[in-house]
């Protein structure tokens, strides 16, 4: 059915679906990647967003030298479909996960975060059992509080450990400051440029006690224009840029919207209100409620499977079987809502696309 498509209008797709408006994409994609042609710095794009191996190779044809994903299943998903270069910016624990952590190292350049030695001493006996050195960055905190060794003597203390283990090869650090969501752009500046200093200095520390770094990456689609251009930063990890949601928006970035999702009007029960079949089960709320891109329509409320609108002069006219746009207000707890994209360009359906990292939760 889903064939049948393909050729049509955005209003002959049944609903709640996710639109991926692929011109969008694309411009997006050629936008970051002229922003760093030519620079030292590098695009290592994250797939948590989008999580559609079709989008990273267009990433990587653009320019990029490979891609970021959060989970071990992503970074599994983006290795069969002959993505190269992937960096898992997590930490991998446990039995089960470390074994196929080692044993699909063999598709491409896998490298893994590590931040306790534990974690590093078992990935490197799970690797030299097969006979395979697994590559990793020791993860620095460099501000945001969450996964890390702290910077400077410790993180180098880490890798002097790290560095002597038969089986791991060291390759260099990571941080990440992307969560750095302010509207004081001085304020903003001054933090990243804190977290990039304390992730440098470390660099510079680890290299002069005769420790390589060859790799010193962070960043986001957040502080792109920021940390890509902090001397030793080697690459960068931008995300939500590729497919955008309101919540960037605010913030300040100004690339194209290329997802909604496209809900059905199915009740006006009053003046003023009106309900679609598109409730929290289609749409994430974790950074707020998503907007409409009908003028005079807002989203008012969200129940598991409703969604309900509230009616302005300019929106009275909507009624039973009108279809409507809405904007996620975070695109990465959105998209993995969904198992497919229905891809469109200039308003019809190009293709339907299974979203195969969609339920990479491991």
């Amino acid at each position: 059915m889903d064939n049948l498509l393909i050729g049509r209008p955005i209003a002959d797709v049944d609903t709640p679906a996710l639109l991926l408006d692929m011109g969008a994409a694309e411009r997006n994609i050629q936008r970051m990647a002229g922003f760093f042609a030519g620079r030292p710095c590098k695009l290592r794009p994250h797939t948590k967003t989008h999580k559609l191996p079709l989008i990273a190779r267009k990433q990587i044809e653009a320019g990029a030298i490979g891609v970021t994903c959060a989970k071990l299943a992503e970074a599994k998903v983006f290795l069969e479909a002959g993505i190269r270069n992937v960096l898992i910016a997590n930490q991998v624990v446990g039995p089960a996960k470390i074994q196929a952590l080692v044993g699909l190292a063999a598709y491409g350049d896998l490298i893994v975060c590590v931040d306790q030695l534990d974690n590093a001493r078992d990935i490197a006996a799970a690797a030299g059992a097969i006979g395979r050195s697994m590559s990793v960055l020791v993860e620095v905190d460099v501000g945001l509080n969450r996964c890390g060794v702290q910077p400077g003597r410790p993180a180098l203390e880490l890798v002097r450990k790290v560095a002597g283990l038969k089986g791991l090869a060291f390759r260099g650090l990571m941080g990440y400051e992307g969560g750095l969501y302010t509207h004081d752009l001085d304020l903003k500046r001054r933090q990243c440029a804190e977290s990039n200093r304390l992730l440098v200095e470390t660099k510079a520390l680890i290299e002069s006690a005769g420790f390589p770094v060859e790799i010193a990456t962070a960043g986001g689609s957040n502080t792109y224009n920021l940390t890509g251009f902090f001397p030793g930063i080697t690459d960068i990890q931008p995300g939500s840029y590729v497919t955008m949601d309101e919540h960037s928006a605010l913030y300040g970035m100004d690339f194209e919207q290329a997802i909604t999702v496209l809900a059905t009007v199915i009740s006006r029960p009053e003046q003023g209100r009106a309900v679609t079949d598109a409730g929290k089960k289609s749409l994430s709320v974790d950074e707020g409620l998503p907007v409409c891109r009908r003028a005079g329509v807002a989203i008012a409320k969200l129940n598991e499977e409703h969604g309900h609108l509230a009616l302005a002069d300019a929106g009275q006219a909507l009624k039973v079987g009108d279809k409507i746009e809405i904007v996620p207000s975070h695109g990465c707890t959105t998209i993995p809502l969904y198992d497919r994209y229905v891809i469109v360009r200039d308003g019809r359906v190009e293709s339907v696309a299974e979203i195969l990292a969609s339920r990479a939760s491991w």
